[in-house]
């Protein structure tokens, strides 16, 4: 049998001197002594066990996928995932379905065996609850140094982090300070942002300045050697929703900003949080905002206006680097908003109404479903070929049962392996077929014509918030010509093959 050896280290049990070599040498050991041969290892190296998002482990599931081993091999459950419920996803709907296996090679435990199952299933319950114990042993951690006015760690602008601790870094210190002057001033943090920009400064991680990254900056009580602990609560979970009353209390570190200069440049936030008319009223007409690119840069775009003399207001789309990083990064390239929305609307209508563009589009999927279909039918073949061999064993055990040529706990344990096997197969089989008609469903002409056409009449009826959902759910992208009034191509979510627009000669799908 084919093996793939999967090794962890997260980034704390690096510096703890453990280490990926040393899993991988008693798996191969392992391996040699059961006489697996080794197809290939996966190493997942400074990446922690609270899910399945790593780059090898997945390399390692589409390898499963492509049928390239037999068992994957690990030192520990917990190599796998902390999660107990990843583990059991990955058995249940990965292995077993393809007669493949999970096997813990510290404990010699195999996941085809109902023992082995019960048992990774237990140690990877308790792998989670170890996991949840470190995470509040840790956050209990940062709290205590929080509160006694140490750093927690992170990279921040104006200080580096040496032996634990926060030491300005004078050359970022100069930049914070020019950062808080310019507010002090009245400056606008897209002002701010476009100054450091176009001198060639660059953020801690070498980037350019956007405004949320100014407005960050001049909101951090760290400048005024204050330490801040808990604003938010388990972002990663609960984003905004975590929000709490944060702690604050002196840090131990040396400021950067004098206690004026904030002060002052918090009452400029104040008031103009108070004076800022939020352009929000109008988000919901700007229906191509994201999915309409700049023709210089290929950002998203986002909404802008201008005030007409009669009160009212041109609208229009501007690059959204532009917007959040100023003129160094590149231009407000407005596309006028009237002219690009009827012309993407007329793309839609003539898609609808042209027939051969929408065959175009309907062959170009039943292409990718004809290769899904004829794969997904040869693995059904292989599942059949193999239920049909069970079936035939289990009849063989019953005869040999029933004629007294084995013990009764024998055709027990035997027959019990074997049922398991074929409902495994049964799943499997169900799950492609639902494949295939799901994809039969996909290509449907009359299903992809109909919705274009209540499209139109839908985007009539609905509010302007769900026009945008309507618009989003057909165009994935939306590019113009660089004189920014035609057209160049739209890509549909249905068709990876980009649209040429309708006033073109000839109009084809590429």
């Amino acid at each position: 049998m084919k093996a793939a050896v999967y090794t962890r280290v997260s980034t704390e049990e690096q510096t703890k001197g453990q280490s990926l070599d040393f899993q991988e040498d008693l798996i191969k050991n392992y391996a040699d002594g059961k006489g697996y041969e080794i197809y290939d290892v996966y190493r997942d190296e400074g990446y922690s066990g609270k899910d399945l998002n790593r780059p090898e482990f997945q390399r390692l599931i589409t390898d499963l996928r492509n049928d390239k081993f037999d068992v994957i091999l690990a030192w520990h459950v917990d190599r796998i995932s902390r999660n107990n419920a990843d583990v059991i996803l990955l058995i249940n709907d990965e292995l077993n379905p393809n007669n493949k296996k999970l096997v813990i090679t510290s404990g010699d435990i195999d996941s085809s065996d109902s023992n082995g199952y019960m048992y990774i299933s237990f140690l990877s319950t308790f792998a989670r609850f170890e996991r949840s114990m470190i995470i509040e042993r840790v956050n209990a951690g940062m709290q205590k140094r929080a509160e006694k006015g140490l750093w927690n760690g992170g990279a921040i602008l104006g200080y580096d982090t040496i032996d634990k601790a926060l030491v300005v870094n004078e050359r970022e210190e100069s930049i914070v300070k020019e950062i808080f002057k310019h507010r002090a001033e009245g400056k606008g943090y897209k002002y701010i942002a476009n100054e450091l920009n176009t001198k060639g400064i660059k953020t801690k991680k070498g980037k350019a300045f956007s405004i949320p990254g100014i407005k960050l900056i001049l909101n951090n009580h760290i400048y005024i050697g204050k330490m801040v602990w808990k604003k938010h609560q388990d972002w990663s979970t609960k984003r905004r929703k975590g929000r709490t009353e944060p702690i604050i209390v002196d840090g131990i570190h040396e400021p950067i900003i004098e206690k004026e200069l904030w002060e002052k440049v918090q009452t400029v936030n104040k008031l103009q949080k108070k004076t800022f008319t939020t352009n929000r009223n109008f988000n919901g007409n700007f229906y191509l905002s994201g999915i309409l690119k700049c023709p210089k840069c290929g950002a998203g775009t986002v909404m802008s206006k201008s005030k007409k003399k009669n009160g009212d207001y041109h609208f229009y789309y501007m690059c959204q680097s532009f917007h959040s990083k100023g003129k160094s990064v590149c231009r407000a390239n407005l596309i006028k908003k009237e002219i690009v929305e009827e012309k993407v609307f007329k793309e839609i209508s003539f898609l609808v109404n042209n027939g051969d563009v929408l065959n175009a589009l309907i062959k170009e999927l039943g292409k990718d479903n004809v290769v899904a279909k004829e794969a997904y039918q040869a693995e059904i073949n292989l599942y059949k070929k193999k239920q049909k061999e069970l079936i035939e064993r289990r009849s063989k055990l019953d005869e040999d049962y029933f004629m007294g040529n084995i013990e009764s706990t024998t055709y027990n344990r035997l027959m019990i392996g074997i049922e398991k096997q074929i409902k495994d197969i049964e799943r499997g089989i169900r799950r492609l077929e639902q494949e295939i008609t799901s994809n039969e469903e996909k290509v449907d002409k009359d299903l992809i014509l109909d919705t274009l056409k209540n499209f139109e009449q839908f985007f009539a009826l609905v509010s302007d918030e769900e026009r945008k959902l309507l618009i989003r759910s057909l165009i994935k992208e939306i590019q113009m010509e660089e004189n920014r009034k035609d057209v160049k191509e739209i890509t549909f979510w249905f068709s990876s093959v980009p649209s040429l627009p309708s006033n073109k000669a000839g109009r084809t799908v590429s």
